[in-house]
């Protein structure tokens, strides 16, 4: 029987993450899942820069070699094995145990990194009733989160976060009692363990990855990594010769999700629409003085979207250690 930490209540009001020690059955099942199912794409092609805490890359500097892949989705697998991660039962009684509540599980993703600096800060991206990523903007959902408008109408989510890699580096930091409380990491060697917390809330990163002596590469928005039969791995850029890694070098995790089952939807937490989340952001744009447009702003509005992310969405302080 893995075992867990029993929930507490943070300084921050956070949930005390709860860590899963033999998280699935056969972790190399899982490692050679991932193996197979590539290639893999950059995390910043699939998220806005401005999704990122701290900004996108200067010019010159390229992207991080980090990769993502979705394998579930709204509850669904995608991919084939997949449905067995979605399902994990060791994963689904600690996410019960953090929220106090049932849960459903409805996403899985996988991240495969590479040599690389210490990932953002960042929260994950949230979900509220009725608006959610596979519908709206991920810069929206953002905003919404931090401008505490919509709080009535959050989903609260547990996330799990299983990793494997015994590499120099590759550190999971975290923050269990919010920023202004001490730096927690987990550390490699990873090989079957997990830590489910209420990632929308507590702010973590990848911690650096690799011998810090060294330079990693710089790659384009564009790169992929794939795993290769003979063993290793590779990273594809265009007009960049493929650069080579062995398996010991690669960090994967595993993002895994869940949401509390929806009660009746009453009041307040009657679903969200475009045009009530246009016009409870516009009001409250209005009360503070910034210049909105004289018609219903459109949710998929860059130019609007871009004046509420950088009302409401502040980045960590870069000297957040």
């Amino acid at each position: 029987m893995p075992e867990a930490v029993v929930p507490g209540t943070g300084a921050a009001g956070l949930v005390t993450p709860i860590r899963v020690d033999g998280a699935f059955d056969d972790p190399g099942v899982i490692r050679r899942l991932v193996q197979r199912n590539g290639p893999y794409r950059t995390m910043v092609s699939y998220l806005p820069a401005s999704a990122v805490r701290g900004g996108p890359p200067a010019a010159g500097d390229g992207v991080p070699a980090h990769f993502r892949a979705t394998w579930a989705a709204g509850g669904r697998a995608l991919v084939d094995g997949a449905g067995d991660i979605l399902r994990n039962p060791r994963l689904l009684r600690a996410a019960t145990q953090l929220l106090g509540t049932e849960v459903i599980p409805n996403t899985v993703a996988v991240n495969v990194t590479a040599p690389m600096p210490a990932g953002h800060i960042h929260v994950d991206v949230p979900s509220f009733r009725g608006a959610d990523r596979d519908r709206y903007p991920m810069q929206l959902l953002q905003a919404m989160a931090a401008s505490g408008l919509f709080e009535d109408w959050r989903v609260a989510e547990a996330g799990a976060v299983w990793w494997n890699y015994q590499g120099p580096g590759g550190a999971y930091d975290y923050w269990p009692d919010g920023l202004d409380g001490p730096m927690r990491s987990e550390h490699p060697p990873f090989v079957n363990s997990a830590l489910v917390a209420d990632n929308n809330r507590m702010y973590h990163r990848i911690g650096r990855i690799g011998d810090p002596a060294a330079a990693p590469p710089v790659f384009s928005a564009a790169a992929q990594i794939s795993h290769h039969a003979g063993g290793g791995w590779a990273i594809s850029d265009t007009g960049r010769a493929p650069v080579r890694y062995g398996d010991r070098d690669i960090r994967i995790s595993i993002l895994w999700k869940a949401q509390v089952r929806p009660g009746p939807e009453s009041g307040a937490a009657a679903p969200l629409t475009p045009g009530l989340i246009a016009g409870i952001i516009s009001a409250d744009l209005t009360r503070r003085g910034v210049q909105a447009p004289g018609r219903m702003p459109s949710l998929s509005d860059q130019g609007w979207l871009d004046r509420v992310h950088s009302t409401y969405y502040v980045p960590v302080s870069t000297a957040t250690p």
